[in-house]
């Protein structure tokens, strides 16, 4: 594998801070943190202690891959900046992965017809995408309220369907979902980027470094604070 690329792999858009370093399709070293908020503290540090231990540097990488959404928008904002940064100033392109396909991966599609992340977005919203056992997108990635409607509209017709992430428990248990299985001990890493991240970069499906900016689906909305007196 000697003119496989290597690849810095950065997954924020949960609790878990993750970064793996790949060459080619395979992983070669990789470290995790699940710490809440923990992002901003724990995230360069780790890449420089990763490049270290592999007596790299930036810029002998051939690209960035990051986890593009949707998620926590302070955990994708901090990894997306991190990332711009190293893309800049090592002139390698980024790569941006859909967190809900990452996280489809996870799964084993031997004997489903359907794979279903949930991304927890409090009360009955989520995010969420709609996977065949290929990984196919059967629906555009969206926000949505998990109520009868919903499950009409995208579970009455499907057998075989696998929920997972951290909002399918949830999901499930609000609801009686006739040939649904649930996975609830997936954690999603940096490593699970790997197979998009390569598609893309074999590919050339490269992000625009001046404009990018992370799949949040749904709008953010910044408040001012209050005034304390």
């Amino acid at each position: 594998m000697p003119n496989s690329p290597y690849i810095l792999l950065l997954e924020t858009s949960g609790e878990i801070c993750s970064v793996a370093l790949a060459r080619g399709e395979e992983i070669i070293r990789e470290l995790s943190i699940e710490e809440p908020n923990s992002h901003s503290t724990h995230l360069a540090s780790m890449v420089d202690e990763l490049l270290t231990a592999q007596h790299m540097q930036v810029k002998d990488l051939d690209a960035v891959a990051i986890s593009g959404g949707p998620g926590s928008y302070t955990g994708l904002r901090i990894g997306c900046s991190l990332a711009k940064g190293l893309c800049f100033g090592a002139n390698i392109p980024l790569i941006d992965c859909s967190t809900l396909r990452a996280l489809a991966s996870t799964i084993s599609s031997e004997g489903l017809d359907r794979i279903i992340p949930v991304i927890d977005a409090r009360r009955m919203d989520a995010y969420i995408g709609i996977f065949d056992p290929d990984l196919y997108a059967v629906v555009e990635e969206q926000f949505v309220t998990l109520d009868d409607a919903f499950n009409q509209k995208f579970l009455q017709n499907y057998t075989r369907t696998m929920l997972v992430g951290n909002g399918a428990e949830k999901w499930a248990n609000a609801f009686s979902l006739p040939n649904v299985q649930v996975s609830t001990e997936i954690k999603l890493l940096a490593r699970h980027l790997l197979s998009e991240a390569y598609h893309r970069y074999t590919s050339k499906s490269f992000a625009d470094l001046a404009y990018y900016e992370p799949n949040y689906i749904k709008s953010v909305y910044v408040t001012q604070p209050k005034r304390k007196f």
